[in-house]
């Protein structure tokens, strides 16, 4: 029986369970996706208070003359 599970083996309560964690470069990777993701909503919030005020409208000339 080739495709037979094997039986684990029970875990020892003496030993905690240990995490490997992520490697070192997922993290770099993630700490990039969060750091991108806060720049993207910064951007979008700070870019549009930054720009000049626009210009009033002028008045229209051709009004004013026939007037």
């Amino acid at each position: 029986m080739p495709n037979a599970k094997r039986p684990q083996a029970p875990l020892d309560d003496d030993e905690p369970l240990v995490d490997p964690g992520r490697s070192l470069a997922l993290r770099l990777l993630a700490l990039l996706g969060a750091a991108s993701f806060v720049m993207l909503g910064v951007s979008s919030v700070v870019l549009p208070l930054m720009q000049p005020p626009e210009p009033p409208p002028m008045p229209d000339q051709r009004q004013r003359s026939a007037a």
